[in-house]
C-alpha cells in the first residue's frame, strides 16, 4: 500500500503554521524546505515539509535563534541523524562478522 502524500498550497501552508507570507518565503529560501516551482504562488507543501518548519519555528522561538541559525542548526542536526543511522548500519554489519568468527 502507498503512503498517500497531500499537498497544501502557499496560502494553506502559512494558515497551517500560523507564519506570515513573508516568514515563509525567508524560510524556503534558507534552504529549510524546498518546495517545488518558482514562486511563491506555485509552491506546494507537503506533510514532512510542515513538520520541518513547525521543528524550526519551535527552534526560533524556544532558542532564540535567528532564521539563518536555525537552518544552520537544522542542517547540522539532519547530519546527525544521518551518521547516527550510518553508525547504527555499521554496528550492526560488525556484528554480523564478529558472529561469524
Amino acid at each position: 500500500m502507498s503512503e498517500r502524500v497531500t499537498q497544501i498550497s502557499f496560502e494553506q501552508f502559512c494558515t497551517l503554521t500560523d507564519l506570515s507570507g513573508e516568514l515563509v518565503i525567508e524560510i524556503v529560501n534558507l534552504g529549510i524546505v524546498e518546495p517545488p516551482g518558482q514562486r511563491p504562488q506555485e509552491w506546494l507543501f507537503d506533510s514532512e515539509m510542515l513538520c520541518l518548519v513547525r521543528r524550526a519555528e519551535r527552534l526560533h522561538r524556544q532558542l532564540e535563534i535567528n532564521w539563518p541559525g536555525v537552518a544552520l542548526a537544522m542542517d547540522l542536526l539532519d547530519q546527525l541523524e544521518r551518521s547516527r543511522e550510518e553508525n547504527r548500519v555499521l554496528r550492526s554489519q560488525l556484528q554480523r562478522l564478529v558472529e561469524l568468527d
